[in-house]
């Protein structure tokens, strides 16, 4: 159970490269955010050089939602991650009580038993993110502006002052992509990889306005960069199970385009489809 360890570390997993978006990007402000220099009504969220850029947790939701449908297509239980609706809402009173008796192994053991692949990886209350994923800051960009109108729902019509004129992401702009993770399972990898593909394939999409056809991406430079615990989590590009539900693999080392990443990860994900995870009990 080293995925939900956070008392020692036998695996840090590394995955880095560049994205590009190949439609309109739209990681939004709110409406009360103004930018005196912009015509737009509604806001980039940007960083204090007025920079677009993508939060990390704008990108822990995304892979969270895209791996919530992977997993479901596969026959894995996993919750919404919403609040009050995680594995662990439904067990804190124990976990909660195993840690004020000092019952650390209960606890540990509670944790692994009861918890789906997305609250031992993103988190959920009383249990820290596996995963670290950092603000993507542009290195080049252009913003866009357009007018955008609100349909009435219930209606079919224009919703009533419903025009606006949005900011954007022009296609072509590059980010600097990064997430980190720990004591990651060779089928948690292959998870992440597989999510990543997701995206990279159109079947999932970043931020806002995604019925309007905004938020579709692709990686390129990707490097996956694994250090281990020699006796535990396996040395070089030879990564050992870390688990009952693991097996033994390898990757690639280098840096590639995304189509060659994928393709030299395939490995990977195929831990994860062949992977036996039957928990949460």
């Amino acid at each position: 159970m080293y995925l939900i360890r956070k008392d020692i570390i036998v695996r840090n997993v590394n995955v880095e490269g560049i994205v590009t978006n190949v439609s309109p990007l739209r990681i939004g402000a709110g409406r009360d955010y103004i930018n005196i220099v912009s015509s737009a009504k509604v806001m980039l969220l940007r960083d204090s050089n007025l920079n677009p850029y993508i939060p990390g947790s704008s990108w822990k939701g995304v892979f969270r939602s895209t791996g919530e449908r992977i997993a479901k297509e596969k026959g894995i239980k996993v919750c919404t991650g919403l609040t009050r609706e995680t594995c662990m809402d439904e067990h804190k009173s124990d976990f909660e009580h195993y840690i004020r008796e000092h019952q650390i192994d209960e606890a540990k053991e509670l944790v692994w038993e009861s918890t789906c692949l997305n609250c031992k990886l993103f988190g959920a209350p009383s249990l820290s993110s596996a995963l670290l994923f950092f603000d993507s800051l542009p290195s080049k960009y252009n913003i866009g502006v357009r007018a955008m109108i609100a349909i009435n729902r219930r209606t079919g019509t224009v919703a009533s002052g419903a025009l606006a004129t949005v900011e954007y992401v022009e296609p072509g702009a590059e980010f600097h992509f990064r997430v980190l993770g720990s004591n990651l399972p060779n089928y948690a990898i292959g998870y992440l990889i597989k999510i990543m593909r997701y995206l990279h394939e159109d079947l999932s999409q970043v931020g806002g306005y995604k019925s309007r056809g905004f938020g579709f991406i692709r990686f390129k430079e990707l490097e996956l960069k694994v250090v281990h615990r020699s006796d535990v989590s396996g040395s070089g590009t030879k990564l050992k199970a870390l688990d009952e539900y693991d097996a033994d693999s390898e990757y690639v080392e280098g840096k590639f385009d995304g189509d060659t990443f994928f393709k030299n990860m395939r490995n990977l994900e195929e831990v994860f489809d062949s992977a036996k995870l039957e928990y949460p009990v």
